[in-house]
């Protein structure tokens, strides 16, 4: 993020540690209730503490002030997904020299996005371990293991892909290095009756203006493994669209 300016730095970094305490203080508990809840109730209790004792105005100011400010973070958080992404307006794809992942090569990421098997589908973030791999065939495959032994899925290839793009997802303190990957999804339960076609190849997968845009996000730790996975997603549609 060094190309960005000082403050907004500052801002995405304020903003991915708003997501990440509201992600977890919504699933951590104390004494039966979530920690979220307490920070409502404690908040709201204040406001009305301060109307009853007839606290000074700017008291009362400041407490309705923070019980709108605390609801707003977490409908805001909830909405994004307790994640922003922001694209790097600098970033160019890796040169064509750049080695690509060979058939079946499989590669650890952490998967952020919705992830479906053929009868549901969760939003999921950043969850690790999940593999990245492409076939023969020319499917590219995404396996999150969501829960022990649990998996969920996402498939695409050089037809369905529309765009990838290189920059930051916003959770923590520190903002990770991540490809989002727009494809047109043909995989889960909206396409529960045609899975296995569109998966194959043929028939109802040639009829793409029936499916609707998706992002999925890879984060990583090695940007050198970002920029295999970027050229090997590269590579194959531009190869796809050579042989057309």
């Amino acid at each position: 993020m060094e190309n960005l300016s000082a403050t907004q730095q500052l801002y995405y970094r304020y903003i991915g540690r708003l997501y990440a305490f509201a992600y977890f203080s919504q699933r951590r508990t104390f004494l039966g209730a979530t920690q979220s809840g307490w920070l409502r109730f404690f908040t709201l209790a204040l406001l009305v503490a301060s109307l009853i004792l007839r606290w000074s105005w700017p008291v009362i100011l400041l407490a309705f002030l923070l019980w709108l400010y605390v609801g707003f973070i977490y409908r805001r958080a909830k909405k994004a997904g307790y994640n922003k992404f922001v694209v790097d307006e600098t970033a160019v794809p890796p040169p064509t020299p750049t080695a690509t992942l060979e058939l079946n090569e499989k590669i650890q990421v952490r998967a952020t996005g919705r992830y479906a098997v053929t009868d549901k589908s969760e939003t999921l973030l950043l969850i690790k371990p999940a593999h990245y791999w492409h076939v023969p065939l020319g499917d590219h495959i995404v396996m999150v293991e969501h829960r022990p032994k649990q998996f969920l899925y996402q498939f695409f290839n050089a037809k369905t892909l529309q765009k990838v793009e290189s920059g930051w997802i916003l959770f923590g303190k520190t903002p990770l290095s991540t490809l989002a990957i727009t494809f047109l999804e043909n995989w889960g339960p909206a396409h529960n009756n045609n899975a296995l076609m569109y998966y194959v190849g043929g028939g109802a997968a040639d009829d793409l203006s029936r499916l609707k845009p998706r992002t999925i996000y890879f984060s990583f730790d090695d940007p050198d493994t970002q920029n295999k996975v970027w050229a090997t997603l590269i590579k194959d549609a531009r190869d796809v669209r050579a042989s057309l």
